[in-house]
């Protein structure tokens, strides 16, 4: 959030918005440092890398509860209370979500549009989240699998970098099914994917091009040296957790009278 000072009040500006498209579609929620209660008390508790990389970002869920498999040619697919397995190729939004509002009008481009797609390369299955995002043009959004949270051994979350400054379509998720035969649950209660925002000059070509390669040779190991003992100088006692200690008085200093004056209480 940009805090805006406008006529001597705050007021908060969104930098980042996820519409619905139908009623089926779950709001995303903040990521949670503890990687939904699966993390260890040490990790939570100490290891600020760890608890900062699970916070990142937002959880992505499925529209609706059903069921997947996949048999190394084709998907299938179970919605709960139906009795039957149905063949999975292309599952449009109006085969099975009321969308909002009541009736649509036949026009309505969000009915055509593929909730599950199976894709043509074997076991790479497309969900829609039912959202659609918005972001400032110079901000970007990584869809990716939970961050720290134990994956499924059937399938794993492909990655993708969706330009969402400009692009406003449908936020999906590819599934990489690498085991057959093994029915995968989907439900509107466990997040699917994570959408973690990220600045788009940080991977433009232009900005990786920036890097460089420094050897352990005489000039500079010395250098390394006193970079490595300045990081472990945190560390000024026998207590874990001195990294994650540093990171909040780092953030602390960071904050100016002005900057606390304007937060909201």
């Amino acid at each position: 959030m940009r805090k805006l000072e406008e006529e001597g009040n705050t007021r908060l500006m969104t930098l980042f918005s996820f519409r619905s498209c139908f009623d089926g579609a779950v709001p995303p929620t903040v990521a949670d440092p503890a990687a939904l209660g699966t993390a260890a008390f040490r990790a939570v508790s100490y290891c600020e890398p760890f608890r900062a990389a699970s916070a990142y970002g937002w959880y992505l869920y499925p529209p609706l509860d059903c069921f997947v498999k996949w048999d190394g040619a084709s998907f299938r697919w179970l919605a709960e209370g139906c009795p039957d397995w149905l063949p999975l190729t292309e599952v449009a939004a109006q085969t099975m979500l009321r969308v909002r509002d009541g009736e649509a009008p036949d026009d309505d481009p969000v009915l055509g549009l593929p909730v599950f797609s199976a894709a043509p390369e074997p076991g790479l299955l497309q969900v829609w989240t039912g959202l659609v995002a918005r972001t400032p043009p110079e901000w970007s959004l990584l869809v990716r699998g939970v961050p720290n949270l134990p994956g499924s051994l059937t399938y794993e979350v492909q990655d993708g970098l969706l330009e969402s400054g400009w692009w406003h379509g449908p936020l999906v998720g590819n599934l990489r099914f690498r085991r057959t035969d093994e029915v995968v649950r989907l439900s509107r209660r466990y997040p699917l994917f994570a959408v973690q925002p990220v600045p788009s000059e940080a991977y433009q070509s232009r900005t990786l091009r920036h890097m460089e390669f420094v050897p352990a040779d005489s000039d500079s190991l010395s250098e390394t040296r006193q970079m490595i003992a300045d990081a472990l100088a945190v560390r000024d006692d026998d207590r874990p957790g001195g990294y994650r200690r540093e990171v909040a008085r780092r953030r602390r200093a960071d904050e100016t009278p002005d900057a606390k004056a304007a937060s909201p209480q």
